[in-house]
């Protein structure tokens, strides 16, 4: 499955993750997240009501086009630069961009995006 963000005349496509975080995501659509730049490295925004991360698999690579859940925080997010080359349990993969992630880590300020499911 794959989900659509648009910002600014420009558009996202990531293909999901097939899991109980990514399938609780997908439920919540279409919907519009305010996006925040954190660490020059990750673009993040929060659920209005978190997921349940009970079955969710944990641990990730955090490397660039990658989409997350930190599960600590439980805000969600994608990496738009590689953040170390270790597993990181505290991360919960939702999803990875086909497409889209130079604009994505080109916006400097905060946005928001409708999210949506891409039409196969």
């Amino acid at each position: 499955m794959k989900i659509k963000l648009t910002f600014n005349d420009q558009t996202v496509i990531v293909k999901m993750e097939d899991n109980s975080a990514g399938r609780q995501f997908i439920e919540r659509l279409p919907a519009v997240f305010h996006f925040t730049d954190f660490a020059g490295e990750e673009k993040i925004s929060r659920f209005e009501t978190p997921l349940s991360l009970n079955d969710a698999p944990r641990g990730m690579i955090a490397k660039a086009g990658k989409m997350f859940i930190y599960a600590p925080w439980g805000n969600f997010g994608f990496f738009y630069k590689d953040h170390g080359d270790t597993m990181d349990p505290s991360l919960i993969p939702l999803g990875e961009i086909e497409s889209g992630l130079d604009a994505l880590a080109a916006q400097t300020d905060s946005f928001s995006a409708k999210i949506e499911l891409q039409a196969e």
